[in-house]
């Protein structure tokens, strides 16, 4: 089962500008987080949509494999908006959480225990009060888009019929929103820290390293964006470095990776083949099982003294 994760960054939908009346807070670190713990969660595909600060969001957060769909229109958007634009992209995702970013606090256990729910619609529960993020089955999502009330994607779901299972937890992290009357920066920085993890850098080689994060971001981009030039700005990357890393894939692969056409002033269409898409399958794999094995020896050896 494929899962993926839209969070909403754009503006006041989703509450992207609290940050800025946070003295202490780095917004992107708290993307940062959320990203990394959909990722240790099983979460393949993240979808960021933005809009306010949208370069320099993308900028900071270019290197962790999510994929950014700008919203140019997010002033005049509601957080209904900028989650369907989340649920397109993930067309090929079974389920999908849906988070706003001033809610970055959630635990990784929240996201396991939601995903062993067997419901369309899951939302956490922590002391009496609904939070963040949900997970909604895809099939859903269609009929979520065509909802035209006044009362947002809890009018959605509400809508649709389907099932909703309000899962209890024991995670502040759910209903925290980022604002200094809820005392976030203090939570943040002491009760609700992250837990420390083992992360691995995996690449791939034949004669020389070809297949690793940055070809997978640039790939990932490729396939939202249609052209190389664009992509390798979103992946944070140069155009010539993007190119470079192309080459040197089907070189090394000895097959075509990006499909391309020559031409306009974004230096043409492109697509990622089919073997590109079987090489992301099989990368994201590997990466995945590789992460849990370390996962694991990390808790051995680190846990040795408790």
């Amino acid at each position: 089962m494929r899962v993926g994760a839209v969070i909403a960054a754009a503006g006041t939908p989703g509450g992207f500008r609290a940050y800025d009346k946070l003295e202490n807070t780095d917004a992107g670190a708290m993307l940062r987080r959320m990203i990394y713990t959909f990722r240790r969660a099983g979460v393949e595909d993240v979808a960021v949509v933005t809009g306010y600060r949208a370069k320099e969001t993308e900028k900071s957060l270019a290197k962790l494999g999510a994929v950014f769909l700008r919203c140019g229109d997010y002033e005049n958007v509601q957080m209904l908006d900028l989650a369907v634009k989340g649920f397109r992209y993930l067309k090929n995702c079974e389920r999908i959480f849906f988070c706003p970013a001033d809610v970055p606090l959630f635990t990784e256990n929240t996201l396991a225990m939601m995903l062993a729910q067997d419901a369309p619609v899951v939302i956490p529960v922590c002391g009496g009060r609904k939070g963040h993020p949900v997970l909604i089955d895809a099939g859903l999502t269609e009929n979520i888009a065509e909802y035209k009330g006044e009362r947002g994607l809890k009018g959605a779901l509400d809508a649709s019929g389907a099932e909703i299972f309000l899962l209890p937890v024991e995670d502040d992290g759910v209903i925290l929103r980022a604002r200094s009357e809820d005392h976030f920066e203090e939570l943040a920085a002491t009760e609700l820290q992250a837990d420390i993890h083992p992360k691995v850098k995996l690449q791939l080689m034949r004669n020389e390293p070809f297949f690793g994060p940055g070809m997978m971001v640039l790939l990932k981009q490729i396939d939202v964006l249609g052209n190389v030039r664009d992509a390798c700005e979103k992946a944070g990357m140069s155009y010539s470095k993007g190119w470079s890393l192309i080459r040197t894939a089907e070189k090394e692969q000895g097959c075509p990776v990006v499909e391309r056409s020559p031409g306009g002033k974004s230096g043409g269409m492109a697509r990622v083949s089919s073997a590109g898409h079987r090489l992301m399958e099989r990368y994201e794999r590997l990466e995945r099982e590789i992460t849990e094995f370390a996962e694991k020896k990390y808790r051995e050896i680190f846990d040795m003294d408790k």
